[in-house]
């Protein structure tokens, strides 16, 4: 009688907590599955652009360095694009010279592209020196140097083959020829 009808009750009771038991973990589920999925999203999302600002990064920094640097020495009669062993010859290596006198020896500082990294050699101006013996300062795939007037157009590959380009105008010089 009773008893019977009191257990068949019980049962259903217990089978609607277990539903909603079920219910309430695939809604648990569902939205554990969703932070996953939008955390998983924002994670590439951040990597994306991590990358792409390295590798504008990478591709500036050759050219950024060497402009500071002509900057730096933009004196009168102070920065000539040329050889290695000198601005007035051409000898395969393409060199920026940096030129300063201190107490009263003239120096060079040389910028140049080597065998697959930019170089730099600070010497007395016209001094006996290899491209070898200047310090590596980062990779690269290609720099080189023009001068026309008081325009210096530096370009650039960076260790990746990206190319960049910027001209740096010499304040020290009077004229300007467009490149």
């Amino acid at each position: 009688g009773k008893s019977g009808a009191g257990r068949l009750a019980m049962k259903r009771s217990s089978q609607k907590h277990s539903i909603e038991n079920v219910f309430v973990l695939v809604l648990f589920a569902i939205f554990a599955m969703t932070i996953v999925a939008v955390l998983a999203l924002g994670a590439n999302q951040y990597k994306s652009l991590v990358e792409r600002d390295n590798n504008a990064y990478n591709k500036r920094i050759i050219t950024s360095y060497v402009s500071a640097q002509i900057r730096g020495y933009d004196r009168a009669d102070a920065v000539k694009v040329g050889g290695f062993a000198s601005p007035d010859v051409d000898d395969e290596v393409n060199t920026l010279h940096l030129l300063e006198t201190i107490d009263g020896i003239r120096y060079d500082l040389k910028i140049y592209y080597y065998q697959g990294k930019v170089y730099e050699l600070f010497a007395v101006e016209e001094s006996e020196m290899n491209p070898e013996d200047g310090v590596a300062i980062m990779d690269a795939k290609d720099l080189h140097f023009e001068k026309k007037g008081s325009l210096i157009r530096i370009t650039s590959k960076d260790s990746e083959g990206r190319e960049n380009e910027t001209t740096v105008s010499l304040r020290s010089e009077e004229s300007g020829v467009a490149l």
